[in-house]
């Protein structure tokens, strides 16, 4: 599983409603970087044991999406680069 953190939220206006949308801002662990609604992010149904966001990997390539198990990405809520660093990465089990 790939990580990102928190990098700030900002505000856009999203083309068809005119209204503003807050957008969460993500640096991933790959060097690029990725927003997401953040209205998503409190909504997402999938999460850790702590509670961190778990989504599919945007920078997942189209290969990635013909084998059986698609990246993911945790989305650590913190602005700290070094706070992945303490990260302990899970290990899948196999499943039956």
């Amino acid at each position: 599983m790939n990580k990102a953190y928190f990098v700030k939220e900002i505000t856009v206006i999203d083309p068809d409603s005119k209204g503003e949308v807050e957008l969460s801002v993500y640096k991933h662990e790959n060097g690029g970087m990725f927003a997401m609604d953040s209205s998503f992010l409190d909504q997402v149904a999938r999460t850790d044991d702590f509670d961190r966001p778990i989504i599919p990997d945007p920078f997942s390539t189209e290969d990635d999406f013909l084998d059986t198990v698609i990246e993911e990405v945790i989305l650590f809520d913190c602005n700290r680069p070094d706070a992945l660093d303490n990260f302990i990465e899970s290990v899948d089990l196999p499943q039956d």
